[in-house]
């Protein structure tokens, strides 16, 4: 499973434009990265796409500087950063809660440890399921209490399959075996099994992980 790891800025920094982003990343070649900013409305207030070249499999270190602009003294933002395929499918994202200076001196807080917060033990990269169900199992620490979205994504962007996984208590780690149903299929297809939670304040996925599978009729 590809890694994304938000190294800065982390949740509660406050943050003057530019902001300075750095992250981990252990990834396939040539994949596209998205630096995102939005603000309570869901509206994106500043927005970078760049394209990694990086070794296969080795950890990387990436940074940019994401400018913005606000018309309040101070506005609170969710910073997003997502790994994307050749399909533009998610791979990972990572996600801080911000708040925006016009001016003054910004403070960054460490990132939470969330990057540890799904472990998938079935299916394993690369499996193909067939039968028309594909089964998830592992453990997961939620961050918010928020279902938990399993989806089938296949290359062209449409979605075959989902299933959501209620959560009682933020932060309490849980096992969970889920089958996920998905449509009928003619052939053989590269699909991703998505792993997602969002929350409501910004309206926006938090945090993400993925395993690429195959399914046959």
């Amino acid at each position: 499973m590809p890694v994304l790891i938000l190294t800065s800025p982390g949740d509660d920094s406050l943050v003057t434009s530019p902001i300075e982003v750095s992250a981990e990343l252990r990834l396939p070649e040539n994949y596209l990265i998205r630096v995102s900013l939005t603000d309570r409305s869901g509206n994106v207030i500043s927005r970078q796409l760049l394209r990694l070249d990086t070794s296969e499999n080795t950890l990387s270190n990436f940074s940019t500087d994401l400018p913005f602009e606000i018309t309040r003294d101070t506005s609170e933002g969710l910073l997003s950063i997502t790994l994307l395929d050749v399909y533009n499918r998610p791979v990972a994202l990572r996600s801080a809660t911000i708040t925006l200076l016009s001016s003054g001196e910004p403070r960054i807080e460490p990132p939470s440890q969330d990057s540890g917060w799904l472990t998938i033990t079935e299916p394993q990269p690369g499996e193909e399921f067939s039968g028309g169900e594909v089964r998830v199992n592992g453990t997961v620490t939620p961050l918010v209490e928020r279902p938990i979205f399993f989806e089938l994504n296949t290359g062209s962007g449409g979605q075959i399959g989902t299933r959501q996984l209620p959560v009682i208590t933020a932060g309490e780690t849980f096992s969970f075996d889920v089958s996920i149903p998905f449509g009928f299929i003619t052939e053989r297809r590269d699909v991703r099994l998505i792993i997602r939670q969002s929350e409501t304040k910004f309206g926006q996925d938090i945090i993400l992980d993925s395993v690429p599978i195959f399914l046959s009729p």
